[in-house]
């Protein structure tokens, strides 16, 4: 069996990617191990109104359960910062009608996607890769995407090792409770409950929430079942689980033959682990070089591509790594007297107004903003100690 361009994983990367070299008049084949797109459950399901516009979608009832304006940001003492947007920042997604989405537009624009169809090995001829094991049989291609999550499971029996780092156990689930406001997320930071990361509720309607947490440790079901019991005094019927990446970029996206995108290639916000606008955005930057790559024949472009995606988004992610690692370091004392010397010097507006110019996906600007800001700057003096916000400041060059 042959085609032209072979993708491996059908997630938003990997089909936001088949139907972009589709488009061009590619045959393209897309693999996806699972019966079902977008299950199992993995994802929190929040996109930012800006991740759809840069992506070209509208949100469609099939997929769209709510939108939300703000949020309201816990430490583990209880203390809560409040931000409110008068305008919406989210829309909160069901992944798999989503999912389907995306793949009924691959579809269309002629992608041929084989479901339940799990790829057992990416095969090399020559130092560039040139087929795929799966079913005890062997496909070729011309060009291949790698789509397949986090760690790289293929590309590590194939001899590559990608260098991803901060990938993590998330776990979320779904709850009736008697009621949440709808229009706004709640986040909590305790080290105790997500180590190395948070825990979330995301409002579906009235009296449905998302819950779920990330964590480097190894019992974050246990810890999701005693946040949920503690915010709601709720039992927890399913858990579902999976991986989240906060390392950021792989140290190599392209090889001979072979270009990595989404999870797979660290293309993921480290400070929220949301992998779908940047992954998405990143794919479409794959299929635009491997249709030239298939047209010219230039195997230089899988380089280009490389390239061209770290000029566009690196910094933003570097950014936000260097927070992930500042976050990652703050314990539980620490973090309530962060939060205690905010609430005291009345920065809720302003970190509110940082929220309205700021961009969900494109974190840096505000970041940067907010470290430079001297009432900001005077309150995690205060809290952190002046060692350690010398620390923050030498991260941002400051």
């Amino acid at each position: 069996m042959k085609t032209e361009a072979a993708i491996i994983g059908a997630g938003p990367s990997g089909l936001i990617a088949a139907e972009t070299i589709s488009k061009q008049g590619f045959n393209v084949a897309v693999f996806e191990e699972h019966q079902r797109l977008g299950y199992p459950v993995h994802c929190a399901g929040m996109i930012s109104v800006e991740g759809f516009k840069r992506l070209g979608i509208e949100p469609d009832p099939v997929f769209h359960q709510n939108t939300v304006y703000g949020g309201r940001i816990y430490s583990s003492d209880g203390s809560c910062i409040t931000i409110k947007d008068t305008k919406p920042r989210a829309y909160i997604i069901d992944r798999g009608p989503f999912d389907a989405y995306l793949a009924e537009r691959a579809v269309d624009s002629g992608v041929d996607i084989r479901l339940g169809s799990r790829v057992d090995e990416i095969k090399f001829k020559q130092g560039a890769a040139s087929s795929l094991k799966l079913n005890h049989s062997e496909f070729k291609s011309r060009v291949f995407i790698d789509a397949e999550g986090a760690k790289g499971r293929l590309l590590a029996r194939s001899g590559i090792h990608t260098g991803q780092q901060g990938v993590y156990t998330g776990f979320n689930t779904e709850l009736t409770v008697d009621s949440i406001e709808t229009d706004m997320v709640e986040v909590w930071f305790d080290t105790e409950t997500a180590k190395d990361f948070f825990t979330w509720v995301i409002p579906i309607s009235q009296n449905r929430v998302r819950c779920g947490l990330g964590t480097s440790q190894g019992n974050g079901a246990e810890k999701l079942r005693g946040f949920v019991k503690k915010r709601f005094n709720k039992e927890v019927d399913v858990i579902h689980g999976g991986l989240i990446c906060t390392g950021g970029p792989v140290n190599r996206t392209a090889y001979p033959g072979l270009m990595l995108v989404g999870d797979v290639a660290g293309q993921v916000k480290p400070t929220t682990a949301g992998g779908v606008v940047i992954g998405g955005l990143c794919a479409k930057i794959a299929g635009e070089n491997a249709a030239k790559a298939l047209e010219t024949g230039n195997v230089q472009h899988y380089n280009e591509y490389d390239s061209a995606w770290r000029a566009e988004y690196g910094p933003e992610l570097q950014t936000m790594l260097f927070m992930r690692s500042i976050l990652n370091g703050l314990d539980n004392d620490r973090v309530n007297r962060i939060f205690s010397a905010f609430i005291e010097e009345g920065l809720e507006e302003k970190f509110t107004r940082l929220v309205e110019d700021g961009d969900m996906d494109m974190q840096a600007d505000v970041i940067k903003r907010a470290i430079s800001d001297p009432v900001i700057l005077g309150a995690l003096a205060k809290s952190a100690g002046r060692i350690a916000l010398s620390e923050i400041l030498s991260v941002f060059g400051f």
